[in-house]
């Protein structure tokens, strides 16, 4: 029972990890892109080296640090400021 929990919670891991972008690819400078004249500007996240946080801008590319939500962003880039190693506890309010 217990090696069964084991390999569970290792499955577990590992399928999380594969799912998230490494550092490197987070940190990767987002390129200025001209758009073409039929392409329709919308709001994207990336991950700002800069800030070291999830951050807006509008762009017309797609890209590999490029997400609609900034959900998604903070969820495949948890580094920086989203790392859970820079979280500090929340004071309790009554």
């Amino acid at each position: 029972m217990k090696a069964t929990l084991v390999a569970i919670c290792f499955i577990a891991a590992v399928a999380y990890s594969m799912g998230r972008l490494t550092e490197k690819q987070c940190r990767t400078p987002v390129p200025s892109t001209l758009c073409a004249e039929d392409a329709k500007p919308r709001i994207i996240y990336y991950f700002s080296n800069h800030t070291s946080k999830c951050e807006p801008m509008l762009s017309c590319a797609d890209g590999i640090n490029h997400f609609e939500k900034p959900e998604c962003c903070r969820s495949e880039c948890p580094y920086g400021s989203h790392s859970k190693r820079n979280k500090k506890p929340q004071p309790f309010a009554e």
